[in-house]
């Protein structure tokens, strides 16, 4: 018969080994221990794309190029533009002969717009001129004239507007010729003497030139033909004013 004394000690040693074989148990079951150290996230660098690269430029027009060009059409257009003529009415001198007399007279030189561009003899004047001293037809004098390139030039002439000479303008400069064919309608004429039987001459031709900026300066030198009997004579002389 089983003393209690080795039916405890058994049941004590069945225990010590049931419990040694939970301890085994638990350490079998237990998970491994997390660490709690973090490892971050392995990090991806994405580069982004350059849009220098991929943008398209647009360059805006050339606003100065497009300022020249209308710039330099103005200056053509201006520089296209007819020049400036002289004109006015000027009180001037006039020394010089005629027919071997001398003489020193005052006289009007005008420049005036073109009186007209119908009936013309010649090209249209871009000008007209006329030089007027005394009244050679009414009352002749050694010096007195009537000579320009229309005949409505002269302020009281009472003819039409004759085209009676040729014009030519060179800045301030203006330049008159008779026209040979129109001398016999008598609208330029000068005298050489005060005699009552003076012959009127007609210029048919030579020139009158004078400057006319600022003053006047000039020279009017014509040949006048005063019919069979008068034959012909130079007017020459000197403008200033």
């Amino acid at each position: 018969m089983i003393s209690n004394r080795k039916i405890v000690t058994a049941l004590t040693a069945g225990l010590l080994l049931l419990t040694a074989g939970c301890g085994g148990v638990e350490q079998v079951a237990s998970p491994a221990p997390v660490s709690t150290t973090e490892t971050p996230a392995p990090t991806t660098e994405t580069t982004p794309t350059s849009t220098a690269e991929t943008t398209t430029e647009t360059t805006p027009a050339d606003t100065s190029e497009t300022t020249t060009t209308e710039e330099e059409t103005t200056t053509s257009e201006t520089e296209e533009e007819a020049p400036r003529t002289p004109s006015g009415s000027y009180d001037v001198t006039i020394s010089g002969s005629v027919s071997g007399t001398s003489f020193r007279r005052s006289a009007t030189l005008r420049i005036v717009e073109t009186i007209s561009s119908s009936g013309t003899t010649n090209d249209v004047n871009p000008v007209d001129v006329c030089l007027v001293s005394g009244n050679p037809a009414g009352q002749p004098q050694p010096g007195a004239i009537w000579f320009g390139s229309n005949s409505g030039c002269v302020p009281g002439a009472g003819a039409g507007h004759l085209d009676l000479a040729t014009v030519d303008v060179d800045g301030d400069t203006v330049t008159v010729e008779p026209v040979e064919n129109m001398a016999a309608t008598g609208g330029n004429v000068f005298t050489s003497s005060s005699s009552i039987a003076a012959c009127p001459f007609f210029p048919v031709s030579g020139r009158l030139r004078v400057t006319a900026g600022g003053g006047v300066s000039g020279r009017i030198e014509v040949t006048g033909y005063g019919g069979a009997f008068c034959g012909k004579t130079v007017y020459s002389a000197k403008i200033s004013g």
